[in-house]
């Protein structure tokens, strides 16, 4: 079970949505893994993410990057929104054998496609089978594509809809709005990219009052 596992949208808004995550195994291979953490956040940054994190203290948008690289110990998160930053990505992974768990999520085709040109086999596969039950007090399914972003639950609807009005007003771009909502993500799997072009997107269905 990995909680990058549960964005909601459409195949159009997903298909450039990639998070992953390297994680080390109590017992396995905990002990010692800073170094091969570190190594992962290396490779990861290289490749033009569009968010990183370090599982306890935060993402990039909240701490300088080599604040969070002599944290590492449990668990690093990246976000990629183009195939073939992704693809690179994974076929340095593979060459550098680093000996550490990694969990990539996103839309099947997308990812197979990235993993078969890397020369990557996936060795499991996970499916989210969505929300079971009383759905009457979730969000508008347009803030949900965006607060499902943070598989912690740390990105309120109330957030978005005080960024949408902040858009509406003139007061912030999308694409400032859009870094705003992965502050709160503390492991760094919210995508500010994604979010910004839904941002805009749900700011052309959403009115508010002028004084």
């Amino acid at each position: 079970m990995t909680h990058t596992l549960h964005r909601q949208g459409t195949a159009e808004n997903l298909s450039r949505d990639f998070p992953m995550h390297a994680m080390p195994a109590v017992g396995f291979n905990k002990e010692g893994c800073e170094p091969k953490l570190q190594q992962f956040w290396d490779i990861a940054q290289k490749h033009s993410p569009v968010n990183l994190g370090e599982g306890k203290s935060g993402n990039w948008f909240g701490h300088s990057v080599e604040e969070l690289r002599t944290k590492l110990s449990s668990t690093t998160h990246a976000v990629y929104a183009d195939e073939e930053h992704l693809t690179n990505l994974l076929r340095d992974l593979k060459e550098a054998d680093i000996g550490m768990s990694v969990t990539l999520s996103g839309l099947m085709d997308r990812l197979f496609a990235c993993c078969g040109q890397a020369g990557v086999k996936p060795y499991a596969i996970e499916h989210s089978l969505k929300i079971l039950g009383d759905t009457s007090g979730l969000p508008d399914p347009k803030v949900m594509e965006m607060t499902t972003m943070c598989g912690h639950a740390m990105v309120s609807r109330g957030l978005v809809y005080i960024l949408v009005e902040k858009i509406k007003k003139g007061e912030m771009t999308p694409d400032q709005a859009g870094i705003e909502l992965s502050k709160p993500c503390q492991c760094g799997i919210f995508n500010p990219m994604r979010a910004s072009r839904l941002l805009e997107e749900f700011c052309a269905l959403y009115c508010i009052d002028s004084v």
